[in-house]
């Protein structure tokens, strides 16, 4: 095992066939279970009370998710050792990086030309609105349309940030020292609906927050592994053709205006998911398509969109 500069280190959640779950982490000689390593590190370490990372928000929580901490780990010659007991096998379920935020914050109209393409007003500060922590789906998990829903559902795209410990009223010279990861988030909208409740002046969660509406991962990426996150290129395709291509530099508020802003508002706790807006390209989609979101060197997000009862 070890580990390649300029290959980030990727964390993720893992079922396996026989029900065992925990931490994965992708590296230059594969994929293991970190949830074990860390295990065995602490056991030669001899840690009088070991705690277990079987969820990375528990990592994250903990102040173990950055990169000296898991290179400390999974350098140790002991868990060097076990290597081949420690890798995956190939065939495994992902799980949502991130499984019970207290809560999902989305920003609404931070590209210029997504504003354009939707005809709203550019905003003079954050739009900040939330998801339902319930509409979040993992890697490789159906994106389903409900029967009742009529109208147009699209796609948003998105880079997703994940509080890495608590902060309220952040400075935006500071505010990124609270971002312990990122990740890709999917903010699939019920975009008939929402047009609809802005008309009649209501809010738009429903909209955002149906079950299924939030696929998130299959990554989760330390922060200090991204050294100018706002040199990240985020990319959708449907179907195989791109819909949606822009730099996280074309937000009209960059990332630590984000967290600064929203934290003006609520205490962002660890592990709390702040997408990040969506750029222009958004469309529809319905059952039988294929959804793919890359950002750079964070993967690929993929989901099938099925419509219920079809």
């Amino acid at each position: 095992m070890g580990f390649s500069k300029g290959l980030p280190m990727k964390l993720f959640s893992f079922q396996l066939e026989d029900g065992e779950f925990g931490i994965g982490i992708e590296t230059p000689d594969g994929t293991f279970n970190l949830t074990r390593a860390f295990g065995i590190y602490q056991d030669a370490k001899r840690v009088r009370e070991p705690v277990s990372f079987a969820f990375i928000q528990v990592m994250v929580e903990l102040g173990y998710f950055n990169s000296p901490a898991l290179t400390k780990i999974m350098e140790d010659p002991w868990v060097r050792s076990k290597s081949e007991e420690l890798r995956l096998p190939a065939e495994f379920r992902f799980g949502v990086p991130i499984q019970r935020p207290s809560k999902i914050i989305a920003i609404g109209r931070n590209y210029l030309a997504h504003i354009k393409e939707l005809k709203h007003d550019v905003p003079t500060e954050p739009i900040i609105f939330c998801k339902a922590p319930s509409s979040l789906i993992p890697h490789e998990t159906d994106i389903v349309i409900p029967a009742w829903l009529d109208g147009r559902v699209d796609h948003e795209a998105e880079l997703a940030l994940i509080i890495g410990k608590s902060c309220r009223n952040a400075a935006e010279d500071t505010a990124m020292e609270y971002v312990a990861g990122y990740s890709i988030v999917n903010d699939v909208t019920a975009r008939t609906m929402q047009k609809e409740d802005i008309e009649q002046g209501n809010p738009w969660f429903r909209s955002k927050s149906i079950d299924t509406f939030c696929p998130m991962g299959p990554y989760l990426v330390p922060a200090d592994e991204i050294a100018s996150p706002e040199k990240l290129e985020i990319r959708l395709t449907v179907n195989g053709e791109t819909k949606q291509k822009a730099r996280v530099s074309s937000m009209i508020f960059p990332l630590p205006r984000l967290v600064s802003a929203a934290s003006r508002y609520m205490t962002l706790e660890p592990g709390d998911i702040i997408a990040t807006g969506t750029p222009d390209g958004v469309s529809p989609i319905a059952g039988g398509d294929v959804v793919e979101i890359t950002i750079t060197g964070m993967g690929t997000l993929r989901n099938k969109v099925v419509k219920e009862g079809s």
